[in-house]
């Protein structure tokens, strides 16, 4: 910093732990190993629980997902720890079961409107509850363009 020059009433920030640091709040050090500690304790239960409810083709197709889309892998995997803990798994989980659960991931089903949409002509719609669109001519929209 020797080549460094402040602003007059500007001062570098100090450390969070050294002089005038103190009443930072935050976690102690020995709170926040404790934290890591019990956050990589639970990902190995969770990588145990899931490695023993998948049969050996599943866990490779899981662990080559994790590879290209770590999200979907996640969601797979809170999925199967979920249902595991609700009981609704028997047994091992095939590969097959383990495409349907990711077809069902991926691919969420649509969410039906609760608003019928109904086209009352060419250039109106009516999304129901009062709610009506009605797109105005123009003069390319004429009919003699279309092919």
């Amino acid at each position: 910093m020797s080549g460094m020059q402040l602003p007059p009433g500007f001062r570098p920030s100090q450390p969070q732990g050294g002089p005038g640091g103190g009443g930072n709040g935050g976690p102690s050090p020995e709170e926040r190993e404790a934290a890591e500690s019990r956050a990589r304790q639970q990902e190995e239960m969770k990588r145990n629980m899931i490695a023993a409810m998948l049969e050996a083709p599943a866990r490779e197709r899981l662990s080559r997902i994790s590879l290209t889309r770590p999200q979907l892998a996640a969601q797979v995997e809170d999925l199967l720890v979920r249902m595991g803990q609700q009981g609704q798994i028997r047994g091992q989980v095939t590969d097959e079961a383990l495409k349907g659960l990711l077809e069902q991931v991926s691919n969420p089903p649509p969410i039906k409107s609760s608003v019928p949409i109904t086209s009352a002509g060419g250039r109106t719609k009516s999304l129901g509850g009062g709610i009506t669109i009605q797109r105005k001519r123009d003069d390319s929209d004429s009919d003699e363009y279309d092919l």
